[in-house]
């Protein structure tokens, strides 16, 4: 079965760019996370689209570390 799900990267522009197709959505969260650490794309929104079903799901990436995988929101408080 050809994959059913693109990925998309919205741009700060707004421009809708594909980054690839997956056959289920943990696979696209994983490509997605993948991605977001990559020089192609960076953290931000993206949208996975299943071409069955017309489904969209929008993810939004805040900040990725490759060392501790996504940023946690800090307090603003140190020590």
């Amino acid at each position: 079965m050809p994959p059913s799900l693109d990925i998309f990267k919205i741009d700060p522009g707004g421009r809708v760019l594909w980054r690839g197709a997956v056959e289920t959505f943990v696979a696209a969260k994983a490509r997605i996370q993948k991605l977001a650490l990559s020089s192609l794309s960076s953290p931000g929104e993206y949208l996975i689209l299943d071409q069955e079903t017309g489904q969209r799901v929008l993810v939004m990436l805040l900040g990725v570390s490759p060392q501790t995988g996504p940023a946690k929101p800090s307090s603003g408080r140190e020590g």
